[in-house]
């Protein structure tokens, strides 16, 4: 007898962009010895107060806010995404869920928007690079 499917605990409930910006560099010249450095990227996680399961998170992504010339574009994307659990999750799970799910959510809106923007752009499309997260440093040592 097959076991039905259970729903996954979170749900993407809306997704919108708060901040698009997408500079072509002006004399911009290409250097192949230039090695572009990743997005800088950061996301934060808030619960909705007033709604039981409700959580916001808000990814912000930028590349070249100095105008590098030797670099096509500069980047400033802000993007935010409510999602909502099932309530069959601990606070701490949701929470881990949540950012974890945001992140993959989020950043794929930004590759996406990145894309599509550069492609209509001077220099031609620019397609983003994974983004990973990163766990915390740990703990430093107590020292007696």
């Amino acid at each position: 007898m097959t076991e039905a499917v259970k729903p996954h605990p979170i749900s993407l409930h809306q997704i919108f962009f708060v901040r698009s910006v997408v500079i072509a560099t002006p004399n911009h010249k290409p250097d192949p010895k230039t090695i572009a450095q990743g997005p800088e990227n950061s996301i934060s996680v808030t619960k909705d107060p007033e709604q039981k399961n409700l959580y916001q998170a808000q990814m912000r992504c930028i590349m070249n806010a100095s105008l590098d010339a030797a670099l096509p574009y500069s980047i400033d994307m802000e993007c935010v995404a409510q999602l909502t659990t099932d309530g069959t999750l601990t606070e701490d799970e949701a929470k881990r869920g949540v950012y974890i799910t945001a992140h993959s959510v989020l950043y794929g809106a930004i590759r996406e928007a990145v894309l599509w923007i550069t492609s209509r752009q001077p220099y031609g499309p620019l397609q983003l690079g994974l983004s990973v997260l990163q766990s915390a440093a740990p703990a430093e040592p107590a020292t007696k």
